[in-house]
């Protein structure tokens, strides 16, 4: 099967590693080509996987697929190319996959139109969300959680650079993100601890005015933060693997989750994840893993969970494992993407034998 990617932003973000995750498993099976409408960055997601363009406007994009004739068109919470290709009456299937938390589905595909096959979404509360909100098709709506590298995100032996606890936030610097609740997380457990330090990690491709805002806030408190504008996908296992190391743990403060895959990032690699009880969190977050999770904007919960993670060799012990437990059980790159390959072959009737 030939499928082409199509998404808005070529940077070290969810969508990118989602794709440069299933690239692994999909290149030994299928031939998988990717656009992106501009680069940020993202490329070194991919390695030297040379089937990869940047593309800004739609016309060259319709060209590039008559060119290669896909068998099938993937388009990413990217609505306008979706529309273009309808317009131009592309002959090639469309799955319009959803991941954005506050991505607007104020339009929907004719569901008797032939060429388009359905949405995919990384979870049930995505898929609830759009057809409750957007009226999406329920027949036509189908849930594919996200997979993780569980070789590459494992533990790994790493060089401590501080004798205290990390306590680590991975993200983009938007409101979405909330990173200014980590920071008044930081200045309460800051007042009461004095063996922790404060990394924030993400944030490079942030406008100049939201970067502002973010030191200027960052600047007004009684705590010291440790930003780390950039790492690499390839450099973040041995990030999770230090925080773990230093007896620390990672924090989500997100308003909002389609999914959570620095959550499962972290655990994969030994590291306790807190979080809040938002959007698909709750789904990954079941049985004792329940314990790390905390209503948002509920500051003073989250700090007892973190120090209850600090301080309670057994809790710690039981949260690595069954963090650990939960990724290889349910988001390896095997057990998702060939069910993944399989629900594409059913959309588009593909007769190809795998």
């Amino acid at each position: 099967m030939k499928i082409l990617y199509i998404y808005r932003y070529l940077l070290l973000g969810g969508v990118t590693t989602q794709l440069a995750n299933r690239l692994g498993f999909l290149r030994g099976v299928s031939d998988p080509h990717f656009i992106f409408l501009s680069d940020h960055g993202g490329r070194t997601a991919f390695g030297n996987y040379e089937k990869l363009k940047v593309l800004s406007e739609p016309a060259p994009i319709y060209e590039y697929i008559n060119e290669h004739q896909f068998d099938l068109i993937i388009a990413i919470d990217t609505k306008e190319i979706t529309d273009y290709l309808i317009e131009k009456q592309c002959q090639t299937p469309i799955i319009q996959e959803v991941h954005g938390i506050s991505y607007k589905l104020n339009y929907l595909v004719e569901e008797d139109s032939s060429d388009f096959q359905g949405y995919i979404v990384p979870s049930s509360f995505s898929k609830e969300r759009i057809i409750e909100d957007y009226q999406a098709p329920e027949d036509k709506t189908y849930v594919i959680p996200n997979c993780l590298d569980t070789t590459l995100f494992t533990p790994k032996q790493t060089e401590l650079i501080t004798n205290k606890k990390i306590i680590c936030w991975v993200g983009k610097l938007n409101d979405h993100k909330n990173w200014i609740g980590f920071l008044d997380l930081a200045e309460k457990l800051a007042q009461v601890r004095d063996d922790c330090v404060f990394w924030i990690v993400g944030g490079e491709t942030a406008s100049m005015k939201a970067t502002k805002h973010f030191l200027d806030e960052a600047n007004k408190r009684t705590v010291s933060i440790n930003w780390i504008d950039r790492m690499e996908y390839s450099e973040m296992p041995e990030l999770y693997s230090m925080v773990a190391q230093s007896g620390g743990c990672t924090v989500s403060t997100s308003k909002g989750e389609s999914f959570g895959m620095s959550l499962i990032e972290a655990m994969a690699c030994g590291c306790p994840a807190v979080a809040p009880t938002v959007g698909a969190i709750p789904e990954i977050y079941t049985e004792t893993l329940e314990r790390l999770t905390y209503e948002l904007h509920d500051i003073n919960s989250c700090a007892t969970i973190v120090s209850r993670l600090l301080d309670d060799p057994n809790e710690r012990s039981v949260q690595i494992e069954n963090g650990m437990t939960k990724v290889r059980t349910n988001y390896s790159i095997e057990r998702v993407v060939s069910r993944y390959y399989e629900l594409l072959h059913k959309l588009t009737k593909t007769q190809e034998i795998w």
